[in-house]
């Protein structure tokens, strides 16, 4: 019998909750050889009121601090504290939906490893969608990876207990994903409409949770700055050459034309030299603070655990 968690952050939005609850009881009852229990995070709720006919545990926080850390303290705690085989990582607000929670959980009994939920359609205006394409674009261009899943997806006990001792699981899951090396699947799945209220991802929320993405490759971008900077001070080292060298051995300098090309290169190679600094910079500093791994510090983070006895 696989005994699978569905661990859903939540912050002010006990009704889509409630909701999803009662939608994915319905689905996975139907499911022979899987006993499916929920694990909420209550990221910071005041008088939360949640029900299910599923087990329930309810992890309480001390106070709201977003969504990828209430997952991350989740995993953590799941890996120290309950019994199961399976996690399946997912939004209580209808917009990850109750049957790709199926589909999850079936293509997990034929694959080995992670299980990601790759977006076939989206249901986000044009703007949203736009920036959410230039996200990826940006992504791409600074790590050379890409990134096509988010927080949806199946995670085996293993790849639980190997993920909650990296610190990238407190920024961005998907991006922790990547970076980790795990071998992963996907299937293809459409966003759904939210039970209840408005969507909490506005413009800042998506430029957030982007550079969370990028900074768990931040030691990655940094060595591609170092990279672009070094090579950018070749370049101008060797422009400069060539003007003194047509300024002092030929005739086709053109007058003022030297010193102005001159020292447009000197601005660049002064911008290079500045840049490759902060990159180092930037790197040891990095290198030099303490890591936060999850599976170790999420409970100073944890207010109370309550089991909630299921309809």
């Amino acid at each position: 019998m696989q005994q699978t968690i569905i661990l859903c952050p939540l912050y002010n939005d006990e009704a889509s909750f409630n909701q999803f609850a009662a939608a994915v009881e319905k689905l996975v009852g139907t499911m022979e050889g899987h006993r499916f229990s929920f694990l909420v995070v209550n990221d910071g709720t005041s008088g939360l009121s949640i029900h299910s006919s599923l087990p329930l545990t309810i992890i309480h926080l001390h106070r709201n601090i977003g969504h990828q850390k209430a997952i991350a303290i989740g995993l953590s705690h799941a890996h120290q504290q309950m019994d199961f085989d399976q996690i399946i990582v997912a939004d209580c607000d209808g917009e990850d939906r109750p049957e790709d929670i199926v589909k999850l959980a079936k293509q997990g009994d034929l694959s080995q490893g992670i299980v990601v939920a790759k977006r076939a359609s989206r249901q986000e205006g044009t703007t949203f969608s736009l920036f959410y394409i230039l996200y990826k674009l940006m992504f791409f261009i600074l790590t050379g990876k890409r990134i096509a899943f988010g927080n949806f997806m199946l995670l085996p006990k293993k790849e639980v207990a190997v993920l909650v001792f990296h610190d990238e699981i407190w920024n961005h899951l998907a991006g922790a994903v990547l970076k980790s090396g795990l071998i992963y699947t996907s299937i293809k799945t459409h966003r759904g409409q939210r039970y209840a209220g408005e969507s909490k991802m506005n413009f800042a929320s998506l430029l957030l949770h982007g550079l969370g993405a990028i900074g768990v490759f931040i030691e990655l971008i940094a060595s591609r700055l170092l990279m672009l900077s070094l090579l950018m001070i070749l370049l101008s080292v060797i422009a400069i050459g060539i003007i003194l060298f047509i300024k002092a051995f030929t005739t086709r300098a053109i007058p003022g034309w030297a010193t102005t090309a001159l020292s447009s290169t000197l601005i660049v190679l002064l911008q290079s030299f500045l840049l490759s600094l902060f990159t180092i910079f930037l790197y040891l500093s990095f290198q030099g603070q303490r890591k936060f791994i999850p599976a170790h510090h999420y409970k100073d983070y944890v207010r109370d655990i309550e089991t909630v006895k299921h309809d």
